[in-house]
C-alpha cells in the first residue's frame, strides 16, 4: 500500500468501508446478472465496457468491488486508510487525493470508474481531479462514474421547497455532497476537461427511491412522514431483493422517457480522446 498522505482525512476516515462481495462462478449472463442489480448496475456497466484484464482505477473505492478484484489489475485510490485496509484483492492501494495527484505514470490506466464519490467533490475541485484522470488514460480510455445529481424530481423538489434548511441538512451536508450539480452541468465539465459522453444513465427520476432517500424525506414534517417511515424499510429483507429488482426494472424502461435533469441518480460512460 503506498501513503501519500501525512494525516487522515477527518470526514471521510472509516466513514465509507461498505464492500461489494459478490462474486459470479463464472462470466454466463446467468451467473453474472445480479451485476445488473448491484449499485444501480454500476459493476455491470463497468463489466461491459472495460475488458477483463484491463487496469483500471477505482476512486474513493471505499471497501471495494470483489469482483472487479477478480477480473481487472485494480489500483484502489482513496482518502481512508481503514477502507483500503479491506481491499486486499486489489493489486494496488493508495492513500492519496485525486485532486492532487493520481501517482501513477501517463498513459497507462485503461479505465478510471467511481460510485457516489463525485458528488463529494467540490465543483472548483473537479477540473484538476478529471485532467489527473486525463493524464493516466490511455488514448480511447474510459472513465464509468455513478454519483448523486442535483435533481428537478418531483418528489424532492417539493420537499425541498418546503424546508430548504432541511434539505441542505439532510441531502447536502450530512453525507458531505458538496458537489452536487445538474446533469447538465457534469456533462459539461466531463467536456470541458476532453472527455467524449458515450452514454448518459439517469435513474430515479419517479417517486420510486433508494430507500436511503425515503429515510431523510421521513424526518421531513407532513402528510407522507409516516408513509415514509415504513418505505425506509424497503432496504431490508424480506423487501430488499424484490424492490431492488422493481427500481431497476423502472430506471432501465421507464427512466429514459423522462427529462435528464429529473434524475436523482446518474451514470456516465467517457471516453479520452483517441490521439
Amino acid at each position: 500500500m503506498l501513503r501519500l498522505l501525512d494525516h487522515n482525512d477527518k470526514f471521510y476516515e472509516a466513514a465509507y468501508e461498505n464492500q461489494v462481495r459478490f462474486l459470479p462462478k463464472s462470466e454466463r449472463w446467468w451467473r453474472t446478472w445480479p451485476l445488473w442489480l448491484i449499485n444501480s448496475g454500476y459493476p455491470w456497466t463497468v463489466r461491459h465496457n472495460i475488458p477483463a484484464g484491463a487496469i483500471v482505477v477505482e476512486l474513493g473505492c471505499a471497501g471495494g468491488v470483489r469482483y472487479f478484484g477478480q477480473r481487472y489489475r485494480m489500483v484502489g485510490c482513496d482518502l481512508s486508510l481503514s477502507s483500503l485496509k479491506k481491499i486486499e484483492m486489489y493489486e494496488q492501494r493508495i492513500q492519496a487525493d485525486a485532486a492532487a495527484c493520481i501517482p501513477l505514470a501517463d498513459n497507462t490506466v485503461d479505465a478510471v470508474v467511481s460510485s457516489y464519490f463525485w458528488e463529494h467533490i467540490p465543483p472548483e475541485v473537479k477540473p484538476a481531479i478529471l485532467a489527473e484522470c486525463h493524464r493516466v488514460l490511455r488514448p480511447s480510455g474510459k472513465i464509468i462514474f455513478l454519483y448523486d445529481v442535483e435533481t428537478e424530481n418531483h418528489l424532492i423538489r417539493r420537499y425541498k421547497q418546503q424546508d430548504p434548511l432541511a434539505y441542505k441538512r439532510l441531502f447536502i451536508e450530512g453525507d458531505g455532497h458538496l458537489g452536487y450539480e445538474s446533469p447538465a452541468e457534469n456533462l459539461c465539465v466531463f467536456e470541458k476537461a476532453g472527455f467524449q459522453v458515450l452514454k448518459q444513465s439517469g435513474m430515479e427520476k419517479t417517486w420510486l427511491q433508494s430507500p436511503s432517500v425515503f429515510k431523510k424525506l421521513a424526518e421531513f414534517k407532513g402528510m407522507a412522514q409516516k408513509l415514509f417511515e415504513w418505505a425506509r424499510y424497503l432496504g431490508q429483507q424480506p423487501w430488499f431483493y424484490l424492490y431492488t429488482a422493481l427500481l431497476r426494472l423502472v430506471d432501465t424502461v421507464v427512466c429514459p422517457w423522462l427529462p435528464a435533469k429529473m434524475a436523482r441518480i446518474e451514470m456516465v460512460v467517457l471516453e479520452k480522446d483517441a490521439r
